[in-house]
């Protein structure tokens, strides 16, 4: 039998009453059964006009956060308790208590029935036995209970899961940081109560915490009768990705009911460790970005074509205990530089490579397999060497130009630094200049092409591409052509 559907409460991230109501609306119409409203974001004469929010679209949570746990509200218990007597006098359905500092005013609280209370204690990090003891208060407590801790992805899936299972159901364990989701999207296999979400995908406002789902991918999620598959993206740094919205959009809009969601591990040994519960959790396959495709390939039971030919793996599919790599990466730089090609934008002949890592493996074996000649730059002389023994390229000894220059460091994303090597001599009159990251910081690469009179495209297009191999490969058709189309038109022309 399926557990029941936890209430799903969006947390608005709204600094005014009028904020408020909008962000409520827009969360009720994507499928929240209630909203959490931050009162310690308010300020003083908007907490104030809080009668302004009532009657409400949906069932309110009144918080007042402390500074102490990380929100922007008072520390002081006297002080705290004279604000949070006032949103007891108004209709909200719960209150936010924090089990260190407001348990003084449990007793000046309307009765359950017309106030619940919710206790809440937020940790900056899982080390030693205080988050036990946290937890263990929170289970005498009557109302619901919450302990909020930031924690890797091994010790969520080693250390808090099976807490988490442990405790009853009237507890929440959540986390926020590396594994932030990922609790959250267990929320009904654990039998919480209730999860805290995000305003809907499309929504312009960032939300409070950045491990909440979005309300309009987690509903459908939750609602299923049977256990949907989870799938999700696995790098460091994996905040800057898009590829959580990419998919989720692709998911929504082919009415399949999955979940798609970022983890940060630490380490290759984390990364490699992980793999088994999240598999035994429910994930049926993760994308990999830097710095874990050569690991990824590692923990491969099998090898698909892409991922032998460059020798790493961005797309892991686990089935029945085995874990499949292919190198969608490499899909991407295929079709984009056949694409160019046949546009007349490059020759086919001749192309330079800057970079040793997982988007200049792919980009060589692409160059590779369409015959076309690679010669790879990189700062470090041995994985120049490397590579180009790999991939059947040549070092490059000094610049000299090309026809087409493909840009595969980190360089643009943050928080990597300038670019070190001189592409401004690698492109020629009327070449083109192709970049791996999408949304670059700095225009540092167009403005290089430019001055080189040559055209440059950032890494949308390639991205889009690796990101619809993957969904083809776990899902076993594309994205809808209309749905691929539009995501390509997002972010405007490529090329300039």
């Amino acid at each position: 039998m399926t557990a029941p559907r936890p209430l799903i409460v969006v947390t608005v991230p709204a600094r005014t009453v009028g904020e408020a109501r909008a962000q409520i609306a827009a969360a009720r119409e994507a499928g929240a059964d209630a909203a959490e409203v931050r009162l310690d974001r308010f300020a003083p004469t908007e907490r104030g006009a809080v009668d302004g929010l009532f009657p409400s679209a949906l069932p309110l949570v009144g918080t007042y956060r402390s500074r102490a746990e990380g929100g922007e509200g008072e520390d002081e218990p006297e002080r705290r308790a004279a604000i949070l007597l006032e949103v007891a006098a108004r209709p909200f359905r719960w209150v936010d208590l924090e089990l260190a500092r407001d348990q003084a005013v449990l007793p000046r609280l309307p009765p359950p029935e017309h106030l619940g209370r919710i206790i809440s204690c937020h940790l900056p990090e899982l080390g030693g036995d205080r988050w036990k003891t946290r937890l263990a208060e929170l289970e005498t407590i009557e109302g619901i209970g919450k302990l909020v801790v930031r924690a890797g992805v091994e010790e969520t899936v080693r250390t808090l899961l099976p807490e988490a299972e442990r405790v009853g159901e009237e507890v929440l364990l959540l986390t926020t940081g590396p594994s932030g989701p990922l609790l959250r999207a267990w929320a009904r296999r654990l039998a919480y109560p209730l999860v805290y979400a995000a305003l809907p995908s499309t929504s312009p406002e960032p939300p409070v915490e950045p491990s909440q789902i979005p309300v309009d991918q987690l509903r459908p999620f939750l609602e299923a009768e049977e256990t949907p598959p989870l799938f999700g993206i696995v790098g460091r740094p994996v905040g800057h990705s898009r590829s959580p919205e990419l998919h989720g959009r692709w998911l929504r809009e082919d009415g399949e009911r999955a979940l798609y969601v970022a983890l940060e591990p630490a380490s290759d040994r984390e990364f490699l460790d992980i793999l088994a519960p999240l598999a035994d959790g429910g994930f049926r396959g993760l994308n990999v970005t830097q710095p874990f495709k050569a690991a990824a390939a590692q923990a491969a039971t099998e090898l698909g074509a892409g991922a032998r030919a460059c020798g790493v793996a961005n797309c892991l599919s686990f089935h029945d205990g085995s874990v499949v790599a292919e190198n969608t990466d490499l899909l991407a730089a295929l079709r984009r530089l056949e694409e160019l090609r046949t546009e007349g934008r490059w020759d086919g002949g001749r192309l330079a490579v800057v970079g040793a890592g997982g988007a200049a493996r792919a980009t060589l074996a692409a160059a590779r397999e369409l015959g076309a000649a690679a010669t790879v730059y990189a700062r470090r002389a041995p994985a120049a060497e490397a590579l180009a023994r790999d991939l059947e390229a040549r070092v490059g000894a000094s610049a000299e130009p090309f026809p087409l220059v493909v840009h595969a460091t980190e360089a643009g994303r943050e928080p990597t630094g300038t670019l070190e090597l001189p592409i401004d001599r690698m492109l020629q009159a009327g070449g083109y200049l192709l970049d791996w990251v999408y949304r670059p910081r700095g225009r540092q690469l167009r403005e290089t092409a430019d001055r080189a009179h040559a055209t440059y495209e950032d890494g949308w297009r390639l991205f889009v591409y690796q990101a619809a191999a993957s969904y083809e490969i776990w899902w076993g058709h594309p994205p809808e052509a209309g749905s691929l189309a539009r995501a390509l038109a997002e972010e405007g022309p490529c090329a300039a």
